[in-house]
């Protein structure tokens, strides 16, 4: 009985932000030093969490530190928690400043450089009485955090079906081809698409919300046999490959918007080049007016006219 009324200690706030962060850098330096704490407290805050509930929440040892089976499900309540906190923590404040509401909008590293940054400052210069909140994270997180009510929306290249999600198509951009200022092929208005599948291609990983997986990866398996040189996490990743030399990058031409770089150029491809779609996912409970007017401004800058630009 004594263990039991020890174990009903709550845990705090502070305590649970230490455990996630630990968890997603699974190093006790590199934690401690994202909390700007020492690792002793880290320490005892992790033993004593682990005290409270009765498990084990991390295997270490003196080369490793692994997150158990306990602690990959405390993982997932306690990022839930802490949001839940930070957004009431926002909301109170933009009561307090006169927001009428608030509008949380989730973004990946793709769709931040997407039109998205245009359309949240248009939407803010328009709505003054809204307050947005942008927050990136992956994808899969994006769809739990919808679910949970703690987004509104996410901006995605990724238009599946999933429960409890709709996805609202917002914009289409043609596939271009990102090659290095020195290559033959940089010279050329257009490329052809017989001539990408004699030069290896970085593509983007099927694990980020980059448009792999289908929308991309669908054209290029319609080009025949190809070789598939890399496959990069990030859009900053995948343009070093290619100003390196290590092979044609496929983008959408909005990927590219506000992307300055001298090593590499933007081409359009030959042809009815498929478009990579740009979706607006929420619950499918119903969209707020807030939420419709931003999926609205968002369909009307996309509507423009915008060629591929070559970087400079």
């Amino acid at each position: 009985m004594k263990n039991e009324r020890e174990n009903d200690h709550p845990i705090e706030l502070r305590q649970l932000r230490y455990f996630v962060t630990l968890a997603e850098e699974l190093h006790f330096a590199r934690a401690a030093e994202r909390l700007k704490i020492e690792q002793s407290p880290l320490s005892r805050a992790i033993r004593e969490m682990e005290r409270i509930l009765g498990v084990r929440l991390f295997e270490r040892n003196t080369r490793s530190t692994r997150i158990t089976r306990a602690g990959k499900v405390l993982f997932d309540y306690a990022r839930r928690v802490i949001a839940l906190v930070d957004h009431a923590r926002t909301s109170a404040r933009s009561a307090a400043l006169g927001h009428g509401h608030h509008l949380r909008i989730g973004v990946s590293d793709c769709t931040a450089y997407c039109r998205a940054t245009e359309t949240l400052a248009r939407y803010r210069k328009a709505n003054s009485e809204i307050l947005v909140s942008l927050y990136e994270m992956p994808l899969h997180q994006q769809i739990s955090w919808i679910r949970d009510d703690l987004l509104d929306a996410s901006i995605s290249l990724d238009g599946s079906n999933r429960n409890g999600i709709e996805a609202q198509a917002v914009a289409c951009d043609a596939i271009c081809a990102v090659l290095p200022v020195a290559h033959p092929l940089a010279g050329t208005e257009l490329v052809p698409p017989a001539d990408l599948i004699r030069h290896p291609l970085i593509l983007f990983s099927a694990e980020v919300d980059l448009g792999a997986g289908s929308q991309v990866d669908e054209f290029v398996d319609s080009l025949g046999r190809s070789h598939i040189a890399f496959r990069a996490n990030s859009l900053g990743t995948m343009l070093t490959l290619v100003a390196l030399g290590h092979g044609i990058g496929l983008v959408g031409s909005a990927q590219m918007t506000g992307v300055r770089r001298r090593d590499v150029v933007l081409r359009p491809i030959v042809g009815a080049t498929p478009s990579l779609t740009t979706y607006v996912l929420h619950s499918n409970s119903g969209v707020s007016e807030p939420l419709e007017n931003f999926i609205e401004l968002a369909r009307e800058l996309a509507s423009s006219a915008y060629s591929a630009n070559v970087i400079s």
